[in-house]
């Protein structure tokens, strides 16, 4: 079971927000009663169009960096990490070489994130300073 990288408690899930588009196929008529149209339900489909937003710890909320499926699904298989620049497991070997607990790793990506002065992880707004603002790896496994 993978552990939240900022509040270090269990995940069995994760939240995702997302933006989803669909096409519905309605049939609606007007209901003579009551003078307002009634809409049933034929058909949906959901468009190519739909995107994860944002996947979050649904402890302390912090934002998890995952941007599909494919890397919810690593994540929770132990095969994709996700660390503070700063954790001491972490030592960078070269630009896309890292250990991570005594295992060789690829960097896939770099996020800056922000701890509030609450201890809340976010993403950064242009007035949080230098101060707040730390780097995260997404490693994944080689």
């Amino acid at each position: 079971m993978p552990t939240c990288p900022f509040c270090g408690e269990e995940l069995e899930y994760v939240e995702v927000e997302c933006y989803d588009v669909w096409w519905a196929m309605y049939e609606v008529y007007p209901d003579d009663d009551s003078h307002t149209l009634t809409w049933d339900y034929v058909d949906e489909e959901l468009s190519k169009d739909s995107r994860i937003e944002r996947v979050s710890c649904p402890n302390c909320h912090a934002p998890l960096l995952l941007k599909d499926e494919d890397e919810i699904e690593e994540f929770f298989d132990g095969s994709l990490i996700i660390a503070p620049l700063n954790d001491p497991r972490i030592r960078v070997l070269s630009e896309k070489r890292v250990l991570f607990n005594g295992k060789l790793y690829e960097l896939r990506r770099t996020h800056e994130l922000v701890r509030d002065s609450d201890g809340v992880v976010r993403e950064p707004f242009s007035h949080d300073g230098a101060e707040q603002r730390f780097k995260v790896l997404v490693l994944s496994e080689l």
